[in-house]
C-alpha cells in the first residue's frame, strides 16, 4: 500500500471554501451539496473530497481519510449535514492512506473495495515498516512544513478556518497514529464491477487499477447523473500515471480502462458531473472525453513506436506533447520544489507505457 509523506495538501482548493462549513466540526470540513441526495465534505491536510449518498436505504460514504479520529469528525459532519444516522456502507476508491486510514470509524459497517485494495491493506498491517512509520509521524514537523509551504506561495490561507482545521487534523493523526491506530480494510469486494442497488439510488463500481493506484475505482451513481473518478484525472493539468505502478500494470489492464471510459462516457450528457476524491472543481464530460483522448492516443502511439522498433528515447522525440492537442496547452508539470516533484508528465507517462509493454 502506498504510504503518501504527509506534508501538506497542495491542491489548489485547499485555500478556498466553495460550501458552507459543517456545523460544529473542528477540522474545518466544508460542505457542498450537490443536490438532495448528495453531497461532498472537503478535508483534512490534502484536502479530500468524500462524496455521500443518502439512499432510501442508507447512508453511503466514499473514503475514509487519514485516521479514526479525522473520520469521526467527517461522520459527524455528514450526519448533522443530513439530519440522519443510518449509515449504509462505505466505500474505498483506492487504497492510499488518506482514502483508507480512517476506516476504523466505519468498522460498524460493510466496507467495500476492489480485492487488490484489501490485499494492499492487509500487505501493510503485517509489514513492521508500517507501525515504524506511525511512531515516527510528528505533527509538529508537517505543520512547520504547511506552514512554510503556505507562508510563500498562499500567505492569506494561513490565517483561515481550513487552515487551523488542517492543524487540528496533523494532531490527530500523531495522536492516532502513536495509539491504538489500526488499519480495517474492505470486507466486500469485487474484481471487475459491482453493482450496489439502494432503493431509489444505483451504485456502480468498475474497476480502473494500475494508473493512480493499484486499486483505482471509478464510480457511477446514474440517478444523480454523477460520476467520481477518483484521483485518476483533475480539470487541469496533464494526467500523471504512477511511475512506480509500471512493473505490475499489465496491458490488458490498460486496455480495460479504455473499455471502462468508453462506457462512462457513452452514458455521459452535456450535465453530467464527474468528481475527483481530492480537488474542489466540478468537472463535466468534455474534460473526461480529453483525458481519455490523450491516454488512448498515447498508447496507441507508444505502441507503433516499439512495432517500429525504435527506442525510448526516440519515441520521447516522435511523442511530442504538442502532438496531443487534449493536453498540449495544459501544466506539464506537478509539486516543484516537493518530494513529489514531476517536471515532465508527458515524458513520464511515455515511459510508464514503454514499460508496460515491455511485461
Amino acid at each position: 500500500m502506498k504510504t503518501k509523506s504527509l506534508l501538506l495538501g497542495l491542491a489548489l482548493g485547499a485555500a478556498f471554501s466553495f460550501g458552507g462549513a459543517a456545523r460544529g466540526n473542528e477540522f474545518g470540513i466544508d460542505v457542498l451539496r450537490l443536490s438532495p441526495r448528495a453531497a461532498v465534505f472537503y478535508g483534512d491536510p490534502w484536502n479530500n473530497a468524500i462524496l455521500v449518498l443518502a439512499t432510501s436505504k442508507g447512508l453511503v460514504v466514499m473514503d475514509s481519510s487519514w485516521c479514526g479520529t479525522i473520520a469521526n469528525g467527517f461522520r459527524a459532519a455528514i450526519q448533522t449535514e443530513f439530519k440522519r444516522n443510518d449509515f449504509a456502507y462505505l466505500i474505498n476508491t483506492h487504497e492510499h492512506t488518506d482514502h483508507i486510514g480512517g476506516n476504523e470509524a466505519y468498522s460498524d459497517l460493510p466496507i467495500v473495495g476492489h480485492e487488490s485494495v484489501r490485499r494492499e491493506m492487509l500487505k501493510s498491517m503485517s509489514d513492521p515498516a508500517t507501525k515504524v512509520k506511525w511512531r515516527d509521524f510528528s505533527a509538529e514537523q508537517e505543520i512547520a512544513k504547511m506552514r512554510d509551504y503556505y507562508a510563500k506561495n498562499y500567505p492569506k490561507f494561513l490565517d483561515s478556518p481550513a487552515y487551523a482545521g488542517c492543524v487540528k487534523c496533523y494532531q490527530a493523526m500523531e495522536a492516532d497514529f502513536h495509539g491504538n491506530h489500526v488499519l480495517v480494510p474492505p470486507t466486500v469486494t469485487f474484481d471487475r464491477r459491482l453493482t450496489l442497488h439502494l432503493g431509489d439510488l444505483t451504485i456502480r463500481l468498475m474497476y480502473f487499477g494500475g494508473f493512480h493506484s493499484v486499486g483505482d475505482t471509478i464510480i457511477s451513481i446514474p440517478e444523480e447523473n454523477l460520476v467520481m473518478v477518483g484521483q485518476i484525472f483533475f480539470s487541469r493539468g496533464v494526467p500523471a500515471a504512477s511511475k512506480r505502478l509500471a512493473e505490475s500494470t499489465t496491458p490488458q489492464m490498460v486496455d480495460n480502462w479504455f473499455v471502462v471510459l468508453r462506457e462512462v462516457l457513452g452514458e455521459a450528457n452535456e450535465t453530467t458531473r464527474f468528481l475527483t476524491c481530492s480537488q474542489r472543481q466540478v468537472m463535466g464530460k468534455a474534460e473526461c472525453q480529453r483525458f481519455s483522448n490523450y491516454l488512448e492516443k498515447l498508447w496507441s502511439g507508444v505502441r507503433q513506436a516499439k512495432a517500429e522498433g525504435k527506442t525510448l528515447e526516440q519515441s520521447y522525440t516522435v511523442l511530442p506533447l504538442q502532438d496531443f492537442p487534449e493536453m498540449a496547452n495544459q501544466p506539464n508539470e506537478a509539486y516543484r520544489g516537493t518530494e513529489w516533484e514531476v517536471l515532465d508528465i508527458h515524458r513520464q507517462n511515455i515511459g510508464f507505457f514503454w514499460k508496460v509493454l515491455g511485461r
